[in-house]
């Protein structure tokens, strides 16, 4: 099923930018799809269209089957920003509980709700103090747990885990591995974090300038932008890279090492990051040459799959 889909969606800002132009995207449910590009690509315009907080100057969209205005949106909704917006003076709980009244969640039902959201976040033992003591990285995970209190099926992510050490990204990342694979909340992510969206999401769209560069999954990107990959062979005589366009040529090129008297000790699959592809994809719709002629790098950046050891 669908929940996310434009067609030629547009904004025009009345100072004459145009940030966004001729989107035309679906999204099903369950996906966790990353939205990706420089500044300025109109990644927060989509968003803010999707949400319903700005109005598309052209073409239309759907979300959950609702047109753009639609009120139930926002109540089915839920949007991270970078920054978080709630009360300095009140409790991480009592914060909660007045945006649970909002949502008009039944007092008892917020309360079990915001115990177990601050539970999963590790926030259970700071719940009743002030949110204006909490750090950077606690105020974003606060944010998190009221953006989830009404249990919302599309989940709009603006860079999840800035300003989070590693084991508090940790636990966001997973809660929005669990969203997405238990509940079939859909997320779109939008960030620069290129490691942080080839680790969780299941498929990408690339905005450059306002249009829509390239969209699908890691493999099918991939597999087009960059079809060359590396078998990485390792033996006696050191480690030898060779390149490939198909994996059916792996067989092959083991062959060929063992027919030149080596003794295969391991046999790996180099593949071109999303960082890799990312850069080519915007040099290539930018026209910056040194972009787009980035090649897969031999160590660093790449992501290499055991074949045979």
């Amino acid at each position: 099923m669908v929940v996310i889909e434009t067609q030629g969606l547009g904004k025009t800002y009345d100072n004459g930018v145009e940030a966004l132009a001729d989107l035309t995207l679906g999204i099903p449910a369950g996906e966790i799809f990353g939205l990706l590009g420089p500044n300025g690509a109109g990644k927060s315009t989509t968003v803010r269209l999707l949400n319903g907080t700005l109005t598309p100057t052209a073409g239309d969209f759907l979300v959950l089957d609702r047109p753009s205005g639609d009120e139930q949106i926002r109540k089915s909704t839920s949007t991270v920003t970078e920054s978080a917006q709630l009360y300095e003076h009140m409790t991480a709980a009592d914060n909660l509980h007045f945006f649970a009244q909002l949502y008009d969640i039944e007092a008892g039902e917020a309360t079990r709700r915001i115990d177990e959201l601050f539970d999963q976040l590790g926030l259970g033992d700071r719940k009743n103090d002030k949110f204006g003591s909490f750090s950077t990285g606690m105020r974003k995970r606060v944010q998190l747990a009221r953006a989830l209190l009404n249990r919302p099926r599309i989940l709009f992510l603006d860079e999840p885990t800035a300003g989070l050490d590693p084991e508090s990204a940790r636990q966001v990342v997973g809660l929005v591995q669990m969203l997405a694979a238990r509940e079939g909340t859909t997320v779109l992510l939008y960030t620069h974090n290129l490691p942080l969206a080839e680790q969780i999401c299941t498929r990408y769209g690339f905005l450059v300038d306002g249009s829509l560069a390239w969209s699908g999954t890691r493999e099918e990107l991939l597999d087009t932008v960059m079809p060359v990959k590396m078998v990485q062979i390792t033996s006696e005589r050191g480690v030898e890279n060779h390149t490939i366009t198909d994996e059916g040529q792996i067989n092959s090129v083991i062959r060929s090492v063992m027919d030149n008297g080596a003794q295969v000790q391991d046999v790996r699959l180099v593949k071109p990051s999303l960082e890799e592809a990312y850069f080519r994809i915007v040099g290539a719709s930018t026209g910056d040459d040194q972009l787009n002629g980035i090649e897969m790098k031999e160590s660093g950046g790449t992501q290499d799959e055991s074949i045979a050891s």
